[in-house]
């Protein structure tokens, strides 16, 4: 079964155009910063549920990407000028962070609830804010 030239364009086309849809839908929110802090906690809670579903073994590729989207969301808190709410996400990003390394000890995975809990809970919040245009 050979493909005419015509034929094998068309399908090239069809593969470039589904290409092109699929950036689009893979990059939808990253053009704002609003937009990319809901996703690193899509990135974070869906990493935490792969953990969850894997446990008791460690699932290292899910486990560093909950630790690194939980260390750029603490580094994009704005410390002065959030004041005590800063503080506040800071300490729980900060909690999220260590009892996240202490279950590759614990294997507690009642800790990887209640960290998803935490993160599932503060992405709906940042979700329900009209961001800023």
């Amino acid at each position: 079964c050979r493909l005419d030239i015509k034929e094998l364009k068309m399908a090239m086309n069809q593969v470039v155009d589904a290409y092109k849809q699929n950036e689009i839908n893979y990059v939808e929110g990253i053009n704002s910063a609003h937009g990319r802090v809901g996703i690193l906690f899509d990135t974070a809670t869906g990493a935490i549920e792969k953990l969850i579903k894997k446990h008791p073994k460690t699932d290292f590729i899910s486990f560093g990407k909950a630790v690194n989207s939980i260390n750029i969301l603490m580094d994009s808190l704005n410390m002065e000028a959030g004041g005590e709410l800063a503080e506040n996400l800071l300490g729980l990003y900060d909690y999220c962070k260590r009892e996240l390394r202490n279950y590759l000890e614990q294997k507690n995975v009642e800790k990887l609830r209640e960290i998803h809990e935490i993160l599932s809970s503060l992405a709906e919040s940042w979700k329900s804010i009209e961001p800023k245009t």
